[in-house]
């Protein structure tokens, strides 16, 4: 059976082991145990934008099943409250599923947003860098 990919979708690039996947609001890079999530600018994303990122997120979630997610939110600038929905929203199917979700790359103001709503430690796990994710 074929995976179903979101709608957004505009390509998938094999690099050895390594599957890049792209569409207009994330790029993901699948290794052998570890599924890289990097989100792209959002800056200019208006509330159609983050509700098709959102069901992007879900979808690629559901589909894929990853064991082990890190989400890279190094090129976020503004934190919404619409991607903070759609990172609960994937963080809760993860889990369901028995894997784990590391957030890495959070600004200050973002870092400070998430412990305001006290979500870092509670709901999300926060690391410092990329290979700290990886071996989280």
């Amino acid at each position: 059976m074929r995976q179903r990919w979101p709608r957004s979708i505009m390509g998938e690039i094999h690099h050895g082991r390594k599957i890049m996947t792209r569409n207009e609001y994330f790029r993901i890079e699948q290794g052998d145990r570890v599924t890289c999530l990097r989100f792209l600018d959002t800056s200019r994303l208006d509330t159609d934008d983050y509700a098709q990122l959102q069901r992007d997120l879900v979808d690629f979630v559901e589909s894929h099943l990853p064991n082990k997610l890190i989400v890279d939110l190094s090129e976020i600038v503004y934190c919404s409250t619409a991607l903070i929905n759609a990172l609960l929203m994937a963080e809760r199917r993860v889990r369901a599923n028995n894997g784990t979700m590391h957030l890495f790359g959070l600004n200050e103001y973002m870092l400070d947003t998430l412990q305001r709503l006290k979500l870092v430690d509670t709901i999300f796990s926060i690391c410092s860098d990329e290979s700290t994710a990886q071996s989280a």
